[in-house]
């Protein structure tokens, strides 16, 4: 697994405009990719990182760096795969997560179910509490930070224009299960992962 930092410039007009879309800021980051989402196994998250704008990546393959548009700065990349494999059950990680709490609420006459954002607090840290038995750790304390919402538009055969809650999480936790764990990384945490949401951040 790789980790990859690039900087944004935000004042760079094609950055500025697939910041304000989701769909857009999905294509220009699979676009450093010879591959879809799921086979490069990528997540990213923008973060603001010392006055300036980056994009952080998991990914199971490299970025290849021929690809990197004008307003992007690639920074540096490494390979996680020694640090994935020296966690051991039982230790404690502060942790840092975008994620979008939901459930799924069957719709009358429809045969798939719709996710719905959880409203209340103590509804999405329950959620983030069973996710993490679900993808091996514990939550030993977590704070729910600010919330917001992430807006693109997707083609009107697949919808038209879409929205999706994001909420920005803070804590500790401890690895109970580390395959599960491993996997969590690698894979993310909860929907959205299209889109920035899901990475698990960590740091000791």
């Amino acid at each position: 697994m790789y980790l990859t930092k690039i900087d944004l410039l935000p004042h760079h007009r094609d950055i500025q405009r697939r910041l304000g879309d989701c769909q857009q800021f999905h294509q220009m980051i699979m676009g450093l990719f010879e591959s879809d989402r799921k086979d490069a196994q990528v997540l990213y998250r923008v973060r603001q990182d010392r006055n300036a704008l980056a994009v952080y990546l998991y990914s199971s393959r490299p970025v290849n760096r021929d690809r990197v548009l004008p307003g992007m700065h690639f920074c540096g990349q490494r390979d996680l795969t020694p640090w994935l494999e020296s966690m051991q059950q039982g230790q404690v990680w502060h942790f840092d997560l975008l994620a979008s709490p939901t459930k799924k609420v069957a719709q009358d006459g429809r045969k798939n179910s719709q996710r719905c954002i959880l409203r209340t607090l103590d509804e999405r840290i329950a959620w983030l509490a069973r996710k993490g038995v679900q993808n091996g750790f514990q939550l030993l304390n977590c704070q729910e930070l600010e919330g917001g919402q992430l807006t693109g538009r997707h083609t009107q055969e697949r919808g038209g224009r879409m929205y999706l809650d994001q909420y920005h999480y803070q804590g500790t936790l401890q690895i109970i299960d580390i395959r599960q764990f491993q996997k969590a990384i690698q894979e993310g945490i909860g929907p959205g992962k299209s889109y920035g949401l899901g990475m698990l951040l960590l740091n000791q």
